[in-house]
């Protein structure tokens, strides 16, 4: 896959092109149709398929105040659009300059401009420039000026509910697991670097791997989980604990992420794991003492392994 900088742009490099334009969070069943309409038309057309996405997400910038989770990193959304076929993608580095940009001079400018557009492919909801002015009615008066075509979409429904990357984060903070699949097309997922942590796993007979992750990745509700681990290639069944440790340290104020290996043996520090959620078993809950908790670690065990076989 080509990655292009918006900012490095220059007339020529795109002949006719077929452009989309989103934040594409999450890359979810939603998006997936929107760009395979994208690549049949450049297929009919005989022209490129060009998806233009912004980063960081704009709500980081312009409300930094009010956080904001994200389904994907920018390198996992990456990932997604090229198993999606995407062969070019246009970087978009998003800030408040950028966002000062009123829409039709980025249509003109930019769109049209910089990559010769085609076809704008749209998804229902879509709309961007300087305070979201590029409407459907906006742009399709640039179309009619400049000689491009626009195709919006409607939405995409999973039985009655809207497939958005908002309502999957709803899902995941509810820790609906099987529901948040459903609407992405694909379990969801993190990735993290295994860092030290207090060894307490190890006393308990569960060692676990302590993971470092991006403080804007979005993570389900509190609670343990059935998880496939990745590393180095290999994939282990998982218990996978989201919280607090409130047995161990009843004072902690920092979420925390541990994931035992069923069934591995070796040392994970300083590597890269990517846990596969699957299904949530339960909350997570303060025992009267550790004896208990190692009773319930084994219970987990037992239930966790019935799901993944």
């Amino acid at each position: 896959m080509e990655i292009y900088r918006y900012s490095e742009l220059r007339p020529g490099y795109f002949r006719k092109s077929i452009v989309t334009i989103g934040i594409f969070d999450g890359v979810h069943r939603g998006h997936v149709s929107l760009l395979r309409e994208l690549k049949n038309i450049a297929l009919r057309e005989a022209s490129e398929a060009v998806v233009i996405t912004l980063w960081p997400h704009p709500r980081m910038v312009l409300f930094p105040d009010k956080s904001i989770k994200l389904l994907t990193t920018l390198e996992e959304k990456l990932s997604l659009l090229e198993k999606q076929g995407i062969s070019k993608v246009i970087l978009i580095d998003f800030n408040e300059q950028f966002a000062r940009i009123p829409a039709r001079d980025f249509i003109r400018q930019g769109l049209v401009g910089l990559l010769d557009l085609s076809y704008l492919v749209l998804g229902y909801d879509n709309h961007f420039g300087h305070n979201k002015e590029g409407r459907i009615d906006v742009v399709k008066q640039e179309a009619n000026q400049f000689g491009f075509r626009v195709v919006q979409l409607p939405p995409v429904f999973h039985g009655e509910e809207v497939i958005s990357s908002t309502n999957i984060r709803l899902h995941l903070e509810l820790g609906n697991i099987e529901a948040a699949k459903e609407l992405l097309g694909y379990p969801f997922f993190v990735k993290g670097k295994v860092v030290e942590g207090n060894r307490m796993g190890r006393t308990l007979n569960f060692p676990t791997a302590n993971l470092q992750v991006e403080p804007y990745k979005m993570l389900p509700r509190v609670g343990v989980y059935a998880v496939w681990a990745n590393v180095d290639g290999n994939t282990y069944p998982g218990m996978m604990n989201i919280g607090f440790r409130p047995t161990i340290q009843p004072h902690l104020k920092e979420k925390t992420l541990e994931v035992h290996l069923i069934n591995f043996e070796g040392d994970l520090y300083g590597k890269e794991i990517t846990v596969t959620f699957v299904q949530r078993t339960r909350d997570e809950i303060k025992f009267p003492g550790i004896t208990e908790l190692r009773q319930q670690l084994e219970e987990d065990r037992k239930i966790i392994l019935q799901i993944l076989s």
